[in-house]
């Protein structure tokens, strides 16, 4: 993480009333302050249980307050249960972060599509065009329904542009692009998801809010019993660990006119 990225977490560690002014009016002023940031991260699946383990350990360490350390073990609890459902995605042969559904989704429509034009039309048409059967199926039917997720969009655009450009009317006639342009879209939202590695809270279901709202719990007991200091409770929460904020470029500041 840069250092502007850590110095943005320290916010929340500073005393705002220092700063405060006559220039704000109430109902305006930090109101950020008061509500749970954890919810606002954008993080992996894998790096939220990380950085709970880190905060879990952080506080059950020797000398820290009890009031902050008697919020450990229920933080441990929620990150054992968010583990618990990453494991089970994974073992389900899912990624680790959301944005596969839609992806399978696409592929099962596309598959049943593969699956009838095979029965009703391609089988018959094999049987008198046996040598077209490679332009079809060049890794066979089962090439194409249990496609690897890493190559199915190469095989489906594949399948689709045999059937376009088939002579055979009939077969021309079971067009796959408008199947194809769907897996295509939510591919590409897998890709960026896998890229990024990022999902909100929100997004990584009920188990992660749970584990959000428990460092929050910690955040706010370390918050008043470090309320002299409060910078030494950024140290139950691994900040530097999180991935850096994706900012939009700036826009270019239009040439003057004379």
């Amino acid at each position: 993480m840069l250092p502007s990225e850590v110095a943005r977490w320290s916010g929340h560690y500073k005393n705002s009333f220092i700063s405060l002014t006559t220039q704000y009016r109430m109902k305006d002023y930090q109101n950020d302050k008061y509500d749970n940031f954890y919810f606002n991260l954008k993080i992996s699946r894998d790096g939220l249980a990380t950085f709970g383990d880190f905060t879990v350990e952080a506080v059950a360490a020797e000398g820290v307050d009890p009031l902050i350390a008697g919020h450990g073990p229920n933080l441990q609890d929620k990150v054992a249960d968010f583990r618990k459902e990453v494991v089970t995605r994974k073992g389900r042969g899912g990624s680790s972060q959301t944005g596969t559904s839609a992806e399978q989704t696409a592929f099962e429509k596309f598959k049943a599509f593969i699956t009838e034009t095979d029965a009703k039309v391609l089988t018959g048409y094999f049987y008198d065009h046996a040598d077209d059967r490679d332009t079809f199926y060049p890794d066979g039917l089962a090439g194409l329904t249990q496609a690897p997720v890493k190559e199915r969009l190469t095989r489906l655009t594949a399948y689709t542009e045999a059937l376009e450009t088939a002579e055979n009317t009939t077969v021309k006639a079971q067009g796959a692009r408008a199947l194809l342009k769907k897996y295509a879209a939510a591919s590409t939202t897998k890709t960026k998801s896998r890229t990024g590695l990022l999902e909100t809270i929100e997004n990584l279901g009920p188990a992660a809010k749970a584990v959000a709202e428990a460092l929050w719990d910690i955040h706010t007991a370390a918050c008043y019993a470090h309320r002299r200091d409060p910078m030494q409770a950024r140290r139950y929460f691994n900040f530097a660990s999180l991935p850096n904020r994706q900012r939009a470029p700036k826009a270019k500041a239009a040439p003057k006119t004379a």
